[in-house]
């Protein structure tokens, strides 16, 4: 079954009661898919400091450090909160704030619930995190990955140029002796933009 959905910015005021679902669906990638491409922690995982470092992240988006990015279903109603259990997916774009890289952001989060994947979430989550990043002045994304992942084939098929592998790069679920790799992307978004619109106006 197929669930159309749609992005939208997280705003506290309409968002903030999503929170503990933000955290459920960070903590299912961790224990169901087990990965640890999403983040810093690993299983068996605190409840508390899970929400805490929940708060940290959008405490950074509010201080527009961070934008986070959130997988919904479509709402007619602008001013309709969603439900909890409507939350689909999150992404996060961390925004560089040195003076030497101020046009810089990382994708540092991107995970799509079990049941709405391969869906065209992960892409659309992709896709707003590069309109949003425009919109503040950003002009080169980049992303980590953990490789062999369906996030590694989201970033590829949305144009990301993969620069390499690092083979063991983190600590699984697993137990503690197995590592995995992660694959390391970047994108040029504004300059693909003005390509677009210089090959459209030709």
């Amino acid at each position: 079954m197929t669930f159309p959905s749609q992005t939208s910015v997280f705003h506290p005021e309409h968002h903030a009661h999503l929170i503990p679902y933000m955290a459920a669906i960070y903590a299912s990638g961790i224990n169901i898919d087990r990965t640890t491409a999403i983040g810093p922690f690993l299983p068996p995982l605190s409840l508390d400091r899970l929400l805490i470092w929940w708060k940290d992240r959008i405490a950074e988006h509010q201080a527009q450090t961070r934008i986070i990015i959130l997988l919904l279903p479509p709402s007619e109603n602008a001013n309709q909160k969603p439900k909890g259990e409507d939350l689909r997916g999150i992404a996060m774009v961390e925004l560089d704030q040195s003076q030497a890289g101020d046009f810089r952001g990382v994708i540092d989060l991107l995970i799509v619930g079990q049941k709405f994947r391969r869906q065209g979430g992960g892409r659309s989550l992709i896709q707003a995190c590069e309109y949003e990043s425009a919109r503040k002045g950003r002009s080169l994304l980049t992303a980590k990955t953990e490789t062999d992942s369906a996030s590694e084939l989201a970033f590829k098929s949305c144009g990301y140029v993969e620069v390499g592998k690092i083979p063991n790069f983190s600590r699984t679920s697993v137990d503690a002796a197995t590592k995995r790799g992660f694959t390391l992307f970047y994108k040029e978004i504004l300059l693909q933009t003005q390509q677009s619109r210089t090959t459209a106006g030709a």
